[in-house]
């Protein structure tokens, strides 16, 4: 009996979370989409600023640490205290180190990563002026190509299960170039496709460096970190808009700034990253990922109902190839082995080793 009802609780967990990943990846897609789409929609004879609306958005991301916090004492009991809380603090300040959030790790931590977090969006919602939504997200998708390469450059991960990895790489480069090639490689367009390339390579140099200076971090450490950066944001990056904006290089009419498509757009950002940084919690990894994959033909649907935007052929091929090399680095690594022959992964191991047991500088 005992064993039967193991078996149904097992059983009962896994449909749970199961269904619960279904709605997180709905939930990432859509939020993808709108955020995206909410972005592009700012933008007007009246209003063409991109630095404004990444550092506007950034602002609203300073809600994930009372959210953290809200939701401890809602299902924690051990921290509805003052002692309670105050442990839970001390133990998110460990992502700054022993010493905690003090001047020095703002600055160092948060502030580094404020500015690449900030050069990465900056770039995304500037392409979204000069191409369609649906191109900037499937160029934004090739990031764990990226991801894989700088893994090996700076983290000296080792490149075991290269061919399926590498066809990753080759597959996603290859969409880019075909995406590229259909946008028109001239003007803005050209200008736009290199933006979000550019950002997708700041998004991968985020992730990376964050995994090599901060390593696995906890919900509430990675809450805390997010606020803070959001506080960062709001203490020195706004003299740029100004800067744009008095130099003229970006369009601010202060009394025409279209609100409700900002305001929808930072929410949206919020929901998004809430779901990928907590839903892990409650679901599977693929999950997680599938939701950034279906928001890329959600957002070309949405280009072509609403904005009379076509995705052609090429653009189609290329969303595919990049899907396809993402597809391949989220599949488990035991797959990925049973596609490449042990005897091959042992005679590459020895040529790998020289190139990646180097220390780290």
């Amino acid at each position: 009996m005992e064993t039967i009802a193991t078996e149904t609780r097992t059983r009962y967990h896994r449909i749970s979370k199961t269904i619960s990943g279904l709605l997180i990846v709905i939930g990432i897609a859509v939020s993808w989409v709108g955020s995206t789409q909410f972005a592009t929609s700012t933008y007007s004879a009246d209003f063409f600023a991109p630095s404004f609306n990444v550092w506007f958005s950034t602002l609203w991301i300073s809600v994930c640490y009372p959210m953290f916090i809200i939701g401890a004492l809602v299902f924690n009991r051990e921290s509805r205290s003052r002692e309670g809380v105050l442990n839970l603090h001390r133990n998110c300040e460990t992502i700054y180190g022993p010493e905690g959030l003090n001047i020095r790790s703002f600055f160092k931590l948060s502030g580094s990563f404020c500015i690449c977090w900030a050069v990465t969006n900056y770039l995304y919602v500037y392409a979204l002026g000069l191409i369609a939504p649906a191109d900037v997200t499937a160029l934004f998708a090739s990031n764990n190509a990226f991801i894989y390469i700088l893994s090996w450059v700076w983290l000296h991960e080792r490149l075991q299960l290269l061919p399926a990895r590498g066809l990753s790489v080759l597959l996603s480069t290859g969409g880019i170039v075909l995406i590229s090639y259909a946008e028109g490689l001239k003007g803005t367009t050209a200008a736009g496709t290199i933006m979000s390339i550019g950002s997708a390579i700041g998004a991968a140099i985020y992730k990376v460096l964050f995994k090599r200076f901060i390593g696995d971090a906890t919900y509430g450490q990675v809450s805390l970190f997010l606020s803070v950066l959001s506080f960062f944001n709001l203490l020195f990056l706004w003299p740029f808009f100004i800067i744009f904006y008095f130099t003229g290089f970006e369009i601010i009419d202060w009394y025409n700034i279209p609100w409700d498509y900002l305001c929808g757009s930072a929410a949206l950002s919020v929901v998004f990253n809430f779901l990928i940084n907590f839903g892990i919690a409650l679901t599977f990894p693929l999950f997680i990922a599938l939701g950034t994959v279906i928001g890329i033909p959600l957002n070309a649907v949405v280009d072509y109902i609403f904005r009379n935007l076509p995705f052609g052929w090429l653009k189609i091929g290329g969303t595919l190839l990049i899907i396809g090399g993402f597809v391949i680095m989220l599949l488990p690594e035991s797959w990925q082995e049973a596609c490449w022959p042990k005897r091959r992964n042992d005679e590459l191991q020895p040529l790998l080793e020289e190139t990646t047991d180097e220390p780290a500088e």
